[in-house]
C-alpha cells in the first residue's frame, strides 16, 4: 500500500467520525453504511459516537454495555438490533 492510499484511508475515517453530528438524524443509515466499508467498519462505536463531544462517554459506555456492547466494540460488530438501540440513544440524547 502507497503512502498515499493509506492517507486517504486515514482521512476517510477522520471525515466519517467527525461528520458524527451532522448525520445525527440518519445515524441509522450511516452506521449501516459504515459496518459494510472495510475502510471504516474497524472504527470503535464508542469512539464514533463521543469524538465529536456530543455525546458523553461514560454514559455512552454505560449505554453500550448495557445493550451487550463495550468501548471496544467495533462497527463491523452491529446488527440490525444494536443499530436501532443506538439510533434510539443518540436521539434521545440528542
Amino acid at each position: 500500500m502507497s503512502d498515499s492510499f493509506i492517507l486517504e484511508i486515514k482521512n476517510k475515517r477522520k471525515e466519517f467520525i467527525n461528520s458524527f453530528e451532522k448525520n445525527i438524524e440518519n445515524i441509522d443509515n450511516e452506521l449501516i453504511r459504515a459496518r459494510n466499508d472495510n475502510q471504516l467498519n474497524s472504527i470503535r462505536i464508542h469512539k464514533y459516537l463521543t469524538e465529536t463531544g456530543v455525546l458523553g462517554k461514560v454514559k455512552t459506555a454505560r449505554f453500550l454495555d448495557e445493550i451487550g456492547l463495550n468501548e471496544k466494540s467495533k462497527l463491523s460488530e452491529l446488527n440490525d438490533d444494536y443499530i436501532e438501540s443506538i439510533t434510539i440513544y443518540v436521539k434521545n440524547s440528542w
